[in-house]
């Protein structure tokens, strides 16, 4: 799960840059401006990137600018705004094809696409309103309104079935090709009230709030169409894609043409109670309401509609028997609709929802005064109700159970006063515990249950280590080691992606006005698979490195200006003399 914080304003003012330069002609700048006036404060984050990479016909350009204002109504009451517009232009592309159960043993950079084609264009637009209240000490209130436009375009260019391994196409691998579109438009109100007051004699903090919304997906797509011709996969050609669409237009035939309407609606109430100052306990539950409509604009009486509703309730008991230690136990509900993705069909429009538990048991233990940290974890997910494809009917059926088992050990913090640590480890063991569906092995050709075969790209050991240290006030000096073991590509356990360890190495030299880097990547020049699929593969990044400049406007104008100026005289900043010079002196 992923957690996008915004960078909202903070009421100082200044103005952090940052310019990053590396190999395979990659190219950064991240401004951060912010600047505050009396009850109003602003913020501008504007960034561009423009790279090459080491995949032959691949580059990626980007670009954004996230401006965010913070207006303080009264000493109880904020309001802020954060918007956030992206852009950017890449290249469709799921790397090697999988030969024998394993990554073809070509080069990483080595190409299978066209030279014309290679479209995957997106467009994101954000915006964000809150709204924030405290009647008292005791009860606050929070409502949230978020709309978002969501564009992307791009040509899927896959590889279809495996590539033969005898007979007259061996050493041949078949492709396909369709041109697709999705846009989403989403609306959420979500209001949050929170209650602090002791009941029956002890401290308790009552949570409760609800969110309602709506979501309009429109997907077209052509037929996904087989390339006609198999490509060499030890030594391809990149050719001109020979009249295959390369956009949409009055002409484009359409194999998929929907738009799919969604409403939610969810409440929710969650208490956490101090049964003594050393045991917390945690309760509550959401109510969510999933309804989706499908209206298909190429076939006549082909639209589905699906409904939901279920409860998910969570808990969680933690003790903490002195400040340095704590011990918790928790338990999690959630559940997937059947339209979850907003792409209902005949196949799914009638089936209900799957469902996730999750149980956890951990620690966190501080040492040193709390400058080294120790956690670990102990975890298991099950996914019950699971859609799975019926081998009889090929139809999408409910007769999934999964299950993941895993432990997780970290340590993070200062070792000494100037050598710091962060070293994480996972063990994941997931299994398909019930499953109908059966699939052709890519290696041995014959139909398999999936029942009882290991998840795909879960490998069963991984884990990070890194260590920095300052080998005086200016310079530090850091390195580690990114590990992971064999991982399958397909659910019947014949395509593997084979472990692999990358270590990474960082040197920097720190200013009280900016910071100068040189990082390197992969410096061993592994060759490894960050990700896969049943014919394919994707590298990872050979031996590379990077520069990223950092700069620190606002320490160096604090001592003339003072913490609090104008907004005039920060526009001001940005063009003085003194500015430029730092940056051009520090370049």
């Amino acid at each position: 799960m992923i957690n996008q914080v915004a960078k909202k304003p903070t009421g100082k003012t200044g103005v952090n840059g940052n310019f990053t330069y590396g190999l395979y002609d990659f190219k950064r700048t991240a401004i951060d401006a912010q600047t505050a006036y009396q009850d109003l404060s602003a913020r501008l984050n504007v960034m561009y990137q423009d790279a090459g990479s080491f995949r032959d016909y691949n580059q990626t350009s980007r670009w954004g600018i996230a401006p965010s204002f913070a207006l303080k109504i009264t000493p109880d009451t904020d309001l802020s705004l954060n918007l956030a517009h992206q852009q950017e232009e890449g290249v469709f592309d799921y790397g090697v094809p999988m030969y024998n159960g394993l990554p073809a043993g070509v080069p990483i950079n080595t190409y299978y696409g066209f030279l014309d084609n290679r479209m995957m264009d997106t467009n994101v637009n954000v915006a964000t309103v809150a709204l924030t209240h405290r009647s008292n000490a005791d009860f606050s209130v929070k409502n949230t309104v978020r709309y978002g436009d969501y564009e992307r375009k791009f040509i899927t260019h896959l590889f279809s079935g495996a590539a033969a391994l005898t007979g007259a196409n061996a050493g041949t691998i078949a492709r396909s090709q369709a041109l697709r579109f999705n846009s989403q438009e989403n609306v959420y109100n979500q209001t949050d009230f929170v209650y602090k007051k002791p009941l029956f004699g002890l401290n308790n903090t009552l949570m409760f709030g609800s969110e309602f919304g709506w979501e309009d997906y429109a997907f077209k797509a052509t037929t996904q169409t087989t390339i006609p011709g198999r490509i060499p996969v030890f030594n391809p050609i990149v050719t001109a894609s020979a009249g295959l669409p390369t956009d949409f237009n009055a002409s484009t035939v359409l194999g998929t043409n929907t738009l799919t309407h969604a409403q939610y609606h969810a409440g929710y109430v969650m208490d956490q109670i101090e049964l003594t100052p050393e045991w917390k306990l945690l309760g509550g539950t959401r109510y969510n309401i999933f309804d989706a409509q499908q209206s298909n604009f190429l076939t006549a009486n082909n639209d589905f509609s699906r409904s939901d509703a279920q409860w998910s309730p969570r808990g969680g008991l933690v003790y903490q028997p002195i400040k340095s230690q704590s011990y918790y136990f928790s338990y999690g509900n959630s559940f997937n609709p059947s339209a979850e993705a907003l792409s209902l069909n005949a196949t799914t429009a009638n089936l209900p929802p799957e469902t996730n538990n999750n149980y956890e048991i951990g620690a966190k233990l501080d040492f040193l005064d709390g400058r080294l940290s120790a956690t670990g974890a102990l975890f298991r997910l099950e996914k019950t109700n699971a859609r799975v494809t019926d081998p009889t009917t090929n139809l999408q059926i409910m007769g999934g159970q999964q299950r993941t088992d895993g432990f997780e050990l970290g340590l993070a913090g200062e070792v000494l006063p100037a050598w710091e640590v962060s070293v994480t480890y996972a063990y994941l063991d997931g299994k398909i515990l019930k499953s109908p569906a059966k699939a052709i092995g890519q290696v041995s050709g014959l139909l398999k249950s999936l029942e009882g075969m290991t998840s795909v790209n879960v490998p069963k050991h991984s884990g990070v280590a890194w260590t920095s240290y300052h080998l005086s006030e200016n310079w530090e000096l850091g390195g580690g080691v990114f590990y992971a073991t064999d991982r399958y590509a397909d659910n019947v356990n014949e395509a593997v992606l084979p472990g692999y360890a990358r270590v990474d190495a960082a040197l920097a030299y720190h200013q009280e006005h900016y910071d100068v880097q040189f990082n390197v990547f992969n410096l061993g020049n592994a060759v490894y698979y960050e990700s896969g699929q049943q014919n394919s593969a994707l590298p990872g990044i050979p031996a590379s490195g990077q520069v990223p400049v950092n700069f620190k406007i606002l320490s160096y104008w604090r001592s003339a200006l003072g913490d609090e100026i104008s907004p005039f005289q920060g526009l001001a900043l940005l063009c003085s003399k003194p500015f430029l010079s730092v940056i051009y002196k520090t370049l």
